[in-house]
């Protein structure tokens, strides 16, 4: 009777643990596939990263480069041209756009973008911006001879109205004759400035000139320090 008993509970065991079996087997096959697929995703991101960063490194010195689309010079964008950039010239200006999603943004604002950019690897540049707003000056000749231009101002347009029994000849940017007429200048001249230093504009005349006689037209530059960045997505 008491073996009988023994055995009776050694198969109620055995019944009870074949659920509990199976529950393991279910959970070790779950625990197995998320790791697989952790896996995959991992060795997946790895080989798509090197060539994320490869692409966004190359496509964002290529953006501040001294020749590239958008610079005035080695990490100094013109605004204009930063304005008319757009995904052709993107691409144009760095093929690999035409392949991988690229999203190219200015002072947290999209400019350009081939492709739908999720995620992907940022590279950052620091640049500065330079736009240029269209001044006037009148500068009152009556006790001087000279008006004084900012640096970066690469041309200006020079008019002479002078009165009656006055005489400007000779106009000069610092060192240089820019204009010249013996018997008088009288109306508007575009001249040519050395955008790398201040320009003293110089008259050289006969007479008496008052405000408005004389006015310069040019272009005065702004510079913005931002960051350029460049998103790919493979």
């Amino acid at each position: 009777m008491t073996v009988s008993n023994h055995r009776s509970d050694d198969t109620m065991r055995a019944q009870t643990s074949l659920p509990a079996l199976g529950v393991a087997l279910v959970l070790l096959t779950v625990v197995t596939g998320m790791g697989v697929a952790m896996a995959d995703t991992a060795i997946t991101g790895a080989d798509r990263t090197p060539d994320e960063r490869r692409v966004a490194a190359a496509t964002a010195d290529r953006l501040v480069a001294a020749d590239g689309p958008l610079a005035a010079r080695s990490n100094v964008l013109n605004q204009s041209l930063v304005d008319s950039f757009d995904r052709a010239a993107l691409e144009r200006s760095a093929p690999p756009a035409s392949e991988y999603a690229v999203s190219v943004e200015l002072a947290d604002e999209e400019i350009a973008r081939s492709g739908t950019v999720y995620s992907g690897t940022r590279i950052t540049r620091l640049v500065v911006v330079e736009s240029r707003e269209p001044r006037t000056l009148s500068p009152d000749l009556a006790t001087t001879d000279a008006v004084t231009l900012p640096r970066r101002s690469a041309q200006a347009t020079v008019t002479v109205d002078p009165p009656a029994g006055t005489t400007v000849w000779t106009v000069r940017a610092n060192d240089r004759v820019v204009l010249h007429n013996r018997s008088g200048l009288n109306g508007s001249y575009e001249v040519s400035l050395v955008p790398y230093e201040t320009t003293e504009l110089r008259f050289q005349r006969a007479g008496r000139l008052e405000p408005g006689n004389v006015t310069v037209e040019y272009d005065a530059p702004r510079s913005t320090k931002e960051t350029l960045v460049v998103t790919v997505d493979a």
